[in-house]
């Protein structure tokens, strides 16, 4: 169910060539402020070396209309390339 996130979903911004990424996007309504845009990842799917989580709060530059695909998940594929490229 999380890889079809990252693989046709709301997560596809988390895509990285030649690694099955699982993830899920959200976002958190709060009190006096535009939403949080979150996502959680780990990859690869089948064998996890890297679990990343991203929380943007108040959504970054996107303000009411952030979404965790949108925002987070982007963040969240740079933290998965540089990790994933150290580990081998």
């Amino acid at each position: 169910m999380m890889v079809s996130v990252v693989q046709s979903g709301t997560g596809t911004a988390a895509q990285i060539p030649g690694v099955t990424v699982a993830g899920k996007t959200g976002t958190a309504q709060h009190p006096g402020g535009n939403p949080h845009a979150w996502f959680v990842c780990f990859a690869p799917a089948q064998n996890p070396r890297i679990v990343v989580a991203v929380v943007v709060l108040d959504g970054g530059n996107l303000g009411s209309e952030a979404t965790g695909g949108q925002v987070a998940a982007p963040i969240a594929k740079a933290v998965m390339e540089a990790a994933l490229s150290r580990s081998g």
